[in-house]
């Protein structure tokens, strides 16, 4: 008898647990998920939710009760909500530029005083690893060249060593910085170059990786 009381009584308890459990189905799991994702997206763009008044207006929606906003309400609180975040966009942003000048400028000064670094009259520093010879490029011709381009902090973002393969480009296509330091290599020349913000990508930036106004670090080896 009491074998039989423990065993209903585990079935009844194993029931309630899945009864309790909101992601049994694959339905719910996909709801979650669903749920999980539009919270991430929220918080990546600086978003903060109520959650009981986005949960009473998503149940409303879904249940086809009336709005207890009128669309002028809504209207309103959605673009006073983006005036805020863009308002607060602009303001990190401002910080991050002035941020990564200060960076650059402070890298800049503390690496001019290593040795063998020379600087040039636009600002650009260099490191000559190893010297070829031969003609500089000029602006029209097409050169291959091996590099290496990472931040101040040494995290490496791009290179065709990696890649196995030199890059083959035309003069004039490449970051001001980049064309100012070729003018002053020969073949086979090896450098490490230092390039301020404002001759590499300035405040645009370049894609996700590299941000405003970054100071770049870069091996270059003209082949």
């Amino acid at each position: 008898m009491k074998k039989i009381l423990f065993l209903s009584l585990g079935l009844i308890a194993s029931q309630n647990a899945i009864a309790a459990d909101p992601l049994a189905t694959t339905e719910q799991k996909a709801s979650y998920t669903l749920g999980s994702d539009l919270a991430k997206n929220f918080e990546q763009q600086g978003l903060k939710i109520d959650i009981k008044a986005f949960t009473l207006g998503l149940d409303d929606a879904i249940n086809n009760r009336k709005s207890r906003l009128t669309e002028d309400e809504m209207m309103k609180a959605i673009t006073e909500v983006k005036k805020g975040m863009m308002q607060k966009q602009l303001a990190d942003r401002k910080k991050q530029d002035e941020a990564n000048i200060k960076e650059g400028k402070d890298y800049l000064a503390a690496n001019a005083k290593k040795d063998g670094v020379k600087t040039l009259d636009n600002g650009i520093q260099y490191k000559v690893i190893k010297s070829g010879k031969g003609n500089s490029p000029t602006e029209d011709d097409t050169i291959f060249a091996h590099y290496q381009g990472s931040f101040i902090n040494g995290e490496v973002f791009d290179s065709s060593y990696k890649r196995g393969t030199p890059l083959k480009f035309q003069m004039g296509n490449v970051i001001k910085g980049w064309g100012e330091v070729l003018k002053h290599m020969k073949p086979g020349d090896k450098w490490e170059v230092v390039i301020p913000s404002d001759l590499a990508y300035g405040k645009k930036g370049a894609g996700e990786r590299i941000g405003p106004n970054k100071t770049l670090l870069f091996t270059i080896e003209l082949i």
